[in-house]
């Protein structure tokens, strides 16, 4: 097996996988990133971002496996924006795929991304929501269930111009892109990382393509209580994202249904889905519309009311002293 610092070096496509915490589920993940059909040569990083204990022992096993894969840390700062500019910093492929380690990506995951990036400069995947549950089935389980939606074909403008969205766990972009601007904001974590590096592209005068190949099975946060924060943080952080770009009339989460309505009507929703032999799809939905209703209340009075600055805080991490492990 060559060794895997010399296959660093010659790789021209590089993984950036944030990690935080996620050790029961970073091991599928790079599984399925062994298994890829048709890939050209790849490394993978792993980004520690100030886990209680170093997913090193992990990464070690798959390396022995066969997978260039090495672990970095990013202790400066806690956020997935700040891991992903250390992971890219970390590198010096021309491509750049990132994914994230609680989720699982399709059998030509990479091949799709390194053909579109051959004509485009940013792809976006295609991605499924799963149960956690279905993880537990493994790989080829989920191989299985993304059949219905791989394919190979490629859309180069897919985004809408407006309010362009970004799938910063199942996307793919040229390094020089990247650089250009600046990386992640870090003021976004956590919630809006994604779409503010979304909207800077499409303003930019890119395009943010989407390639079918690039297959995902995304793992839905599997408690009622993980499923209110997530939204809530999107809903605080989507308000100070139409703070920075001026996207009060083109955001479709203020005005399909209008915000302030809709929250007014929570209480009656929230207790309906407490009422004995409510499924607990419902309940989630009702716990991600009450954690993102409350989450733009919370963020409508910050950044708009209060008027608090949403400071750039551009490429954290970019210029970060990188060290491998």
């Amino acid at each position: 097996m060559a060794d895997p610092t010399e296959n660093a070096a010659r790789a021209d496509v590089s993984v950036v996988i944030a990690f935080h915490e996620a050790h029961a589920t970073l091991p599928l993940q790079l599984e399925a990133l062994l298994a890829q059909e048709e890939a050209p040569r790849f490394d993978v990083v792993v980004v520690d971002n100030r886990s209680s204990r170093s997913p090193e022992s992990i990464v070690a096993e798959w390396r022995r496996n066969g997978l260039d894969v090495r672990v970095v840390e990013a202790h400066r700062a806690q956020g997935t924006s700040y891991a992903r500019n250390v992971g890219v910093a970390s590198t010096t492929s021309s491509m750049i795929v990132f994914v994230d380690a609680d989720d699982c990506v399709g059998p030509r995951f990479i091949s799709s991304a390194v053909d579109a990036l051959r004509h485009v400069d940013v792809v976006d995947g295609e991605v499924r929501p799963v149960a956690a549950t279905e993880f537990d089935d493994g790989r080829e389980h989920l191989w299985r269930l993304l059949d219905c939606i791989a394919g190979g074909s490629v859309v180069r403008d897919a985004a809408d111009h407006d309010y362009p969205i970004l799938m910063g766990g199942a996307c793919a972009m040229t390094r020089q892109v990247f650089l250009e601007l600046e990386g992640f904001d870090q003021t976004f974590f956590p919630g809006a990382e994604d779409n503010d590096l979304a909207l800077r592209i499409v303003r930019s005068g890119r395009a943010i393509a989407r390639h079918s190949g690039m297959a995902l099975a995304e793992r839905r946060r599997a408690s009622d209580g993980a499923v209110f924060k997530r939204a809530y943080d999107a809903g605080r952080m989507h308000i100070a994202l139409c703070a920075r770009h001026a996207l009060w009339s083109a955001s479709p989460h203020l005005r399909d249904p209008n915000w302030l309505v809709d929250l007014a009507k929570l209480p009656v929703v929230v207790a309906r889905s407490a009422l004995p032999g409510t499924g607990s799809d419902v309940r989630r939905a009702v716990a991600s519309r009450a954690g993102l209703r409350l989450g733009q209340a919370v963020g409508m009075l910050t950044f708009r009311v209060l008027r608090r600055p949403v400071t750039p805080q551009l490429g954290v991490g970019l210029d970060d002293g990188v060290s491998s492990q």
